[in-house]
């Protein structure tokens, strides 16, 4: 079998799901990421951009708000499984990650039937991201130029900003709002965990 050439243009769509640390609220974000790059062999450089829904933790699947990312992520084929093992037109790698990027978050006041609740204020802040996971990656036996190769990756991912002590509010009925007391700084940062399983191509 001739070698597994991973050079080329990609681009990734898939979804996220997992926890965010560190704000007034800690809550489940549930979303979808998309992503732009290259790959040189085992070096990948991407443009990846993430929506992520905000929700109560626990059965309740209440929208309590929303954030946005954008980040510049460098991953790396640590480990290579080839042809002998896993099939002559796959490839099994074990990567690791890391990059920087900005988070935004927007955080919804509560309805006039919904409980009152704590509401951070609106935050955006630098972050960086560490990350590993698993690609399977295949290549079509008969390329038609685009794609000439599909993979999937599965990968864990942690983000850390720097903690901020943010204002929030406690709301009730969507519009009656007053200041919430200052909250002690127990950390000098602020995380998310974050499970990823995405599709991704490369031409």
């Amino acid at each position: 079998m001739a070698p597994h050439v991973t050079n080329g243009s990609t681009a990734r769509l898939g979804s996220v799901v997992g926890f965010i640390y560190g704000e007034r609220v800690d809550v489940t974000a549930v979303g979808l990421s998309a992503a732009v790059g290259h790959r040189w062999g085992r070096l990948a450089v991407e443009s990846e951009y993430t929506y992520l829904g905000f929700q109560a933790r626990g059965p309740s699947a209440l929208p309590l708000g929303q954030g946005h990312r954008l980040a510049v992520l460098g991953r790396f084929d640590v480990i290579r499984v080839g042809p002998r093992i896993v099939g002559g037109n796959s490839l099994l790698s074990v990567y690791v990650e890391g990059g920087a990027g900005v988070a935004w978050n927007r955080w919804y006041r509560p309805s006039y039937d919904e409980a009152t609740r704590v509401v951070p204020d609106d935050s955006k802040r630098p972050e960086g991201l560490i990350g590993f996971g698993i690609e399977i990656d295949h290549r079509l036996q008969e390329p038609i130029g685009f794609p000439h190769r599909i993979g999937w990756f599965l990968g864990w991912r942690m983000s850390m900003a720097p903690h901020e002590t943010e204002a929030a509010s406690i709301c009730r009925g969507g519009t009656s709002c007053r200041p919430a007391p200052m909250m002690p700084e127990a950390s000098y940062t602020d995380r998310s965990m974050l499970f990823q399983s995405s599709l991704a191509v490369t031409w």
